[in-house]
This record gives C-alpha cells, structure tokens and sequence, in this order.
C-alpha cells in the first residue's frame, strides 16, 4: 500500500512582545507551534532508532559499516552537519529526547548529583518526554539496550525516587554495574526480575530490539522501537562478573575478532602533532609515547571490531521490517550520543572536549518520502533537533511542548516545519572522560574543561565554516575550518593584534579575524541561556528588530561599534556544574535603551 503524506503546517519565527505592569513592551523569541493534524492510527508511521554508544565521524567509522551505508545510507538521507551539543552520552541523550539543550536540562555529567538517572528523575523528565508524547497520541513504545548511566540493580525501579522509565509500553534496560560488560549484561525488563545473561551484548540488545518489533507488529498500532547498544563503548565492569581479558577497551563478538589486524588511527593532521594546539588544558598536552600511540591503534581496532556487531543488527532489522511488510510506512533513523578522539590534539582516548572530533557524529534516515542516497550539507542539525523531527513526522503538534530545536527536513511534513539555522551551541561543564589506559590520569589536571563553543556554517555563496571556543579559564579559541578542518591553527589571540593578515571569508567578502571574533562572541553569549525560539536564532537576542539572521547579515559595517563594545563572553570561575551567574550577563541588544534592557534581563 502506498504510504499517506502526513501534513504539517509551517512553523513560523516570530518576535513576540511581552508586556509588563508598566506597559514596556520587551522582545521574546518564539516559535508558533503547528497545529499538525491529528492522524488515524491506521496511517501514523512506525520509527525504528537505533544508537549506538560514542561512535565517531571524524575517524571514518562509517565506512567500516557496508551494512549501514546498503541498508540505511545508500536507501535514505545523510545528515553530513549533524552535532552533538553536549559530548557525553547522559547530557546528550537527555536532550535528545526532551529536545532541550543541556542548560535548560540541568543533567551535566554522567555521575550524580549533576547528571545521570538520578537527575533526570529529579528534573522531572520521567514524567514528561518524548514516549509519554507518542503514548498519548496512540503509539506503543518500546526501549532496549543502553538508556541512561546510573540506573542500576540496586535502584531501577526499587522506590520513588528511582522510577521505571515511563511511557514506554515496554522497555528491557542494561542495568548497572553490568551496562558496559560485553560479555556479561544485565537487564530488566519493566516489572520482572533483574537477569544476567551469558551473551554478547549486542546480539543481545539486536534480539531483544527484533522481538520488540514483532510484538509491536503484533499489537497492531503504530510504534517506536529504541535499540541502543553499548559498541563501540570502552569496556567496564562489575559485580561478580571479571572479563576475559580484563581491559578497558571495547570487546568485539569473537566472530569479528580477526578483522582489521593492521588498521590504525587515520593520520590526519591533528593526530599527535608535533606542536601543541588547542587551549584550556590541551594545550600543555604532551605528545603521545611510542606505547601510547600503539595503545591508541589497539583502541581504534576494537572499535572498528564492536561496531561489526551493530551493523549485522542493522540488517537484521532491515530483514525483519521486510518480512513484516513495514517497510512503506516506516522510518528507520541511525545515530549516536556522542563522538569520540583518540590521539587527536594529543589528547588520550575519550570525549568531552568541543573539538569536531567529539561534537560531529552521524545521523541518518530512511522511510517513507525520505530523498534516497542524499547527504544533505545544506543544514546544520543537532540532537536538540530530534524530538521535535520525530513529533512532526508522526503528525503530532509540537505545541504545547517548547524546543529548543525544530524539525529537520526530513519528507513534506519536516521540509515544511524546518526553521533553518546556520549554527549549534555546544556546551560542556566538569572533567573530560578519558578511558583505556589513559583513565588513570591525575584528573585534577583536566577539571577546567568547562567551555561554551560555537559550530557554525553557512552554504552556496555564503560560504563559511567556523568554530569558537570559550573556556572557563579564559582561553579563547578561533577557527576557520574551511582552511583548517583539523582545528590545528587557533586564530586567537595572535590575530587580534594590528599586524595579523589573516582574513575570513563570510558572504563572499573578508573580513578582520577581530571583526568575526566580536560577532561569535556576542552570538555565543546570546545562545549560552537561551530558550525555545531563541536557541533556533539567536541573532533575534541581539536584534530586536528582525533584520539580522546571519553571520553574514551581523557583518554589516552598520554594527561595528556594537560588537567592538560589547563585553566578551568569559566566566567568573570554572565550576564542574552549571552556574548561569558564573557565565555572565546577557549581551544587551543593539540600539536597545539601558531602562529596556534592563527590564529584558530582569525578565529572562
């Protein structure tokens, strides 16, 4: 049967006006939620998700995939800008599925008390995300594998305060200390007894996601099935449970063992240069040993090997939807929480940090009315983006839920509801984590990894790919990554004296690494709190008016003396949670009055 094209209507910016007693009226940046049609259930899509755990872009793990690329990437659509704003899988994933940037989520880390299962129950999440909204709109849910840290034997499900995950009409979770054994899970699935099970993980968590599937076509309502396995995370344990051999590397299923035995880190520039780069800690880095560097190629290869697993769960899914006869009606969406480095910058195994390395990582779709072999570099997304995407292809309103993302063009309904931005606020707060052998560090070396960063880029002839780092020691950095992808030569500061020639191109024209550094900085501290609409465009935070909507629109002689004046973004200390006081102020807007501006930052 050929599938029904659910319809949306367009999602509109707009700069609303709040009034207050006195009646001054003070700028909000709003998006009007549509008012999609509430479907039948008989033509609502079906959405299989499947995420693995710290899987790079940057280090080519996709094309050791032949399965993913056949059955997902070669028959659907590549988002090729596609980032995480937090690079950590509790953050990410907590704003993945509340479509909130981790500021307005509040869960930071991966450990209690500022992140973690815990927190996300104490933020109130288990009571209102994305499964509680597809229930409500006529889905069955299901979820297996990897959810959140921090949910554990001892505790998942035991009493109030650690709740079963709501909303999910089924879900057979890895449970702590047994999340990350490879060969050793634990689970539990919703009221039933905890279960040790002898098997390799991802087998496991792709049988369980297969079974789900069945069951979901059994039931004979539109579904989501969440299939997230560990691979190709470092390898942990606990319990009674002792791993053969005891290492902190990802395991491979012993049948891909073999695989790749030659195969080392890409040798790009940023792999254990011969100079230092970066800022904040990364800097005083120094270079990677000769037993270092043969600890990193290890690591590489058993990443490779953990990740054959989940392709051959790919396509297992893939057969299965076709058995089924789903396929018509049915998106089938691959990615994962956060990315990954290893050697680059000098830095040892693990993430954190707002290097592409860590913050690019993958994202496609197949499905009903998704362009076939397409990789879309005409948008910028991020997982902030993904709950609103999943609601509009489901044709349920987005209202009165508030985003800080918007649909991705994804078929008619997410081509129409998408609000196109040029930019992703990326965040960090605490520790960096570092894993293999390199967890042993001294950590109190690397607790300043408190940063607010920039990934923005402009298409056709506005042109321009950039990245901006602040650091909560003071460190600034500066890239032009159309000259430097591997973020190797910092801009900053040597280029904000008088005699730098460096120039970046935005728009067609150049401009003064100054110049473009004011304009980042006034943007990064407009998205550093932001809210719903304002964290689509935040440029409406800095001109109340309406006119500026690009980097290339900011760059108009006509602000010169505004950005010039304004304070840069720098913090009062670097606190391992996040302090909103710590960060500063809110830029005041330009040609706003003192009095106005005032009652603004009063109001938000």
């Amino acid at each position: 049967m050929k599938p029904t094209t659910l319809s949306l209507s367009v999602t509109i910016f707009t700069v609303s006006l709040i009034v207050l007693a006195d009646n001054v009226q003070l700028p909000v940046v709003a998006l009007a939620a549509p008012n999609g049609p509430q479907t039948n259930n008989s033509v609502k899509p079906n959405f299989i998700f499947i995420m693995s755990d710290d899987q790079d872009y940057e280090m080519d793990s996709l094309d050791y995939m032949p399965l993913l690329k056949k059955y997902i990437a070669d028959e659907g659509t590549r988002f090729e800008r596609h980032y995480a704003t937090t690079a950590q899988c509790c953050p990410s994933r907590t704003s993945l599925w509340t479509g909130k940037t981790t500021h307005n989520t509040n869960v930071t880390d991966v450990r209690p008390p500022y992140g973690a299962w815990v927190k996300f129950v104490e933020r109130g999440f288990n009571e209102d995300y994305f499964p509680i909204w597809l229930t409500n709109n006529g889905y069955n849910t299901y979820y297996t594998g990897k959810f959140q840290n921090g949910q554990r034997r001892s505790n998942y499900g035991k009493d109030a305060a650690h709740f079963l995950m709501k909303g999910w009409t089924s879900a057979d979770v890895l449970l702590e200390p047994y999340t990350y054994n490879y060969n050793q899970p634990g689970m539990k699935r919703d009221k039933a007894d905890f279960k040790l099970y002898n098997n390799y993980t991802t087998d496991l968590i792709s049988a369980k996601g297969i079974d789900y599937i069945k069951d979901a076509h059994k039931a004979g309502k539109p579904f989501f099935v969440g299939i997230a396995p560990i691979a190709p995370h470092v390898q942990t344990w606990g319990g009674n449970a002792t791993p053969t051999p005891p290492e902190h590397l990802p395991i491979s299923a012993p049948r891909h063992s073999h695989m790749f035995p030659t195969i080392t880190v890409p040798p790009t520039k940023n792999f254990n240069p011969n100079k230092t780069s970066g800022g904040g800690w990364v800097q005083k880095l120094p270079k990677l040993n000769t037993d270092e560097l043969a600890q990193a190629n290890l690591f590489y290869r058993r990443r490779l090997q953990a990740l054959q697993a989940v392709d051959e769960l790919v396509e297992a899914v893939i057969k299965t939807l076709d058995d089924l006869e789903l396929f018509n009606n049915t998106y089938i969406i691959y990615t994962t929480d956060n990315g990954y480095h290893i050697g680059q910058h000098r830095i040892p195994p693990g993430k954190g940090c707002a290097y592409e390395t860590d913050v690019h990582i993958p994202f496609m779709v197949r499905g009903p009315g998704v362009d076939k072999g397409v990789n879309r570099t005409d948008v910028v997304t991020n997982h902030v983006d993904v709950a609103p995407t999943l609601l509009t292809l489901a044709g349920i309103p987005l209202g009165p839920h508030e985003f800080d993302g918007t649909p991705m063009p994804i078929g008619k309904a997410g081509e129409a509801a998408h609000v196109a931005h040029e930019h992703v606020g990326i965040e960090f707060w605490g520790e960096p984590q570092f894993e293999g052998a390199a967890k042993e560090l001294d950590k109190s070396k690397f607790r300043n990894n408190t940063y607010k960063a920039l990934r923005i880029m402009g298409t056709g002839k506005n042109a321009f790919n950039l990245g901006y780092i602040v650091w909560c020691n003071g460190d600034h950095e500066l890239y032009d990554m159309t000259s430097d992808p591997y973020q190797m030569d910092n801009l900053m500061p040597r280029c904000l004296a008088a005699s730098c020639n460096t120039t970046i191109t935005i728009g067609g024209k150049s401009y003064s690494v100054k110049k473009v550094r004011d304009r980042l900085d006034g943007l990064v501290q407009a998205v550093k709190k932001c809210e719903n609409g304002a964290c689509i465009k935040p440029w409406s935070t800095l001109h109340m008016n309406g006119n500026v909507t690009t980097l290339a629109d900011a760059m108009n002689t006509e602000f010169d003396d505004y950005y010039d004046s304004l304070a840069k973004m720098k913090y009062d200390t670097c606190y391992p949670y996040y302090n909103a006081a710590a960060e500063g102020p809110v830029p005041k807007p330009f040609n706003s009055s003192d009095d106005l501006f005032a009652r603004w930052t009063d109001y938000v």
